[in-house]
């Protein structure tokens, strides 16, 4: 590897939520920071785009980014449905370039952090960085927030095992205003289909372990239930993206991960934007002061122990699934179950 171009006190790549998160709490100190943007333009990446309440509470998100704010979730289940809902908003939907954006402006005019996009890393030592056209960066810390198939995890020799996939189609309409969740074990194993309504488009989807589900048999699942539901997918453009819940660790001597690189998305939900914020804003306070224990990272484990044990519970019962699922539209009527629910979810 050639020798280091320049030298950062702490090197991030990747600029999408937990990158520029983790940056924004290290602009607070003199280090000096780079970010490397494989993209040539910050914020789109292929999501559903919701943000929960836990969002809103930690992210302070301003109400100008949100396209469609819910107090209420329609939940389906075989023949059944029922509606939960709630005074506080329990679900927004957002455009992704523009939360990038916002995220941005925290950043604009700082001398101590540096964007760089169009940089493709294509390798790693345990002092700089290299990069497609040949130059590389020295770093003191790096970070890795790049995503469900990081380059900094391979280096690190981190395992990746538990990996969801996820499949949408983006449609230009408005005609959809409900936000919907479907349940069916027959098509989507332990997982769901979901409507989630936007500005000028809808985001229908689905997901899924393929371990459990393989994605050829859950894109014909996803296709035969668009056809029951008469949902005309024409002028949709399809996607598919990864979610990597596969956690080892988020800490590797001076070498850090965060988001969906350190496995924090949730192989339940399919949520990775708020795990992405707090883990990248946990690691910078952990460059900052190596004494600090990172508590965020606890709470954002301890529910994603929860969630996962729910998961494997609803892997385990196989065709009992639907019962489940079925008994669940009834049960939702008690209060005290809906914000259990509430918990777990949004």
């Amino acid at each position: 590897m050639n020798q280091a171009k320049e030298h950062y006190d702490v090197v991030i790549i990747g600029a999408g939520p937990a990158g520029l998160a983790c940056a924004t709490e290290l602009s607070k100190s003199a280090l000096r920071i780079l970010i490397l943007e494989q993209k040539d333009i910050i914020g789109p990446k292929i999501c559903a785009g919701g943000l929960t309440r836990k969002d809103f509470n930690h992210i302070q998100v301003p109400e100008q980014l949100m396209d469609v704010r819910f107090k209420e979730m329609t939940l389906h289940a075989s023949l059944l449905n029922t509606t939960l809902k709630d005074k506080c908003d329990m679900l927004s939907t957002i455009d992704r370039r523009k939360f990038a954006t916002w995220q941005l402006r925290k950043l604009e005019g700082l001398s101590n952090v540096e964007i760089k996009t169009g940089c493709k890393v294509i390798a790693i030592d345990k002092e700089k960085v290299a990069l497609e056209d040949l130059s590389s960066y020295g770093y003191k810390y790096l970070i890795g927030a790049d995503g469900a198939f990081s380059c900094v995890r391979r280096f690190l020799g981190v395992k990746t095992e538990d990996t969801a996939i996820a499949i949408q189609y983006i449609i230009p309409t408005d005609r959809y205003k409900k936000l919907e969740f479907f349940f069916d074990s027959k098509l989507f194993h332990a997982w769901y289909a979901w409507i989630f309504p936007h500005d000028s488009y809808v985001s229908i989807g689905c997901m899924c372990d393929p371990r459990n589900l393989s994605a050829k048999k859950l894109q014909k699942n996803f296709n035969k239930w668009l056809s029951k539901k008469n949902i005309d997918v024409s002028k949709g453009k399809f996607e598919g993206y990864a979610i990597n819940y596969d956690y080892r660790g988020y800490r590797f001597g001076n070498i850090f991960l965060a988001g969906d690189a350190a496995g924090l998305g949730s192989g339940l939900t399919g949520e990775g934007i708020y795990q992405a914020i707090v883990s990248g804003e946990e690691v910078a306070k952990t460059v900052l002061d190596e004494k600090y224990e990172a508590p965020g990272i606890k709470d954002l484990l301890e529910t994603k122990r929860l969630q996962n044990n729910a998961m494997r519970a609803l892997i385990k019962m196989g065709p009992l699934r639907n019962i489940v699922f079925f008994a669940l539209i009834p049960a939702v009527k008690n209060k005290k179950l809906v914000g259990k629910i509430l918990k777990y979810i949004s």
